[in-house]
């Protein structure tokens, strides 16, 4: 089997068709994507370091500075001190952010349900397998306690 320049089309156009629901949502909201990233994390990982929320995001914290403080200011994520050390910040989501997070992606995972209702559990096994083998660099990167949200 060979991989083309249609699989890459293939994928960008799946990519697309699964955030569009989440993206309409985020609009509703004045929200992004970053935005919707950033809560989904601090949702999981409740307590969640600002340094760690960086590193399972993969940006630096000079660049979440401005989408945190976005959702911090509009009361989706509260920051407070950490309880392993008074320098470091720990966040989480507020009642509101939980219901936005759960209002993107949601529909997000009612979709990946439909498609494995469809294609059925070794397709499903398949794309974790890919995801899996696509995320390798990222996951040796991210901070250990962040494993656990796709590990299970």
């Amino acid at each position: 089997m060979s991989i083309g320049e249609r699989d890459i089309a293939l994928f960008f156009l799946g990519w697309r068709g699964f955030v569009d629901t989440a993206d309409a949502v985020l609009a509703d909201h004045e929200l992004g994507r970053v935005d919707h990233r950033i809560l989904y994390v601090v949702v999981r990982q409740p307590g969640i370091t600002i340094s760690e929320l960086a590193g399972a995001l993969g940006i630096s914290r000079q660049a979440l500075h401005r989408p945190l403080s976005g959702l911090l200011r509009r009361g989706y994520v509260t920051r407070s001190a950490s309880a392993r050390s008074g320098r470091e910040r720990a966040l989480s989501a507020t009642e509101a952010g939980g219901v936005v997070e759960h209002a993107a992606t949601g529909p997000q995972l009612a979709q990946l349900e439909q498609v494995v209702a469809v294609t059925g559990p070794a397709a499903l096994a398949g794309w974790r397998t890919v995801m899996r083998r696509l995320a390798e660099s990222t996951l040796a990167a991210a901070p250990p306690g962040t494993h656990h949200l796709i590990e299970g």
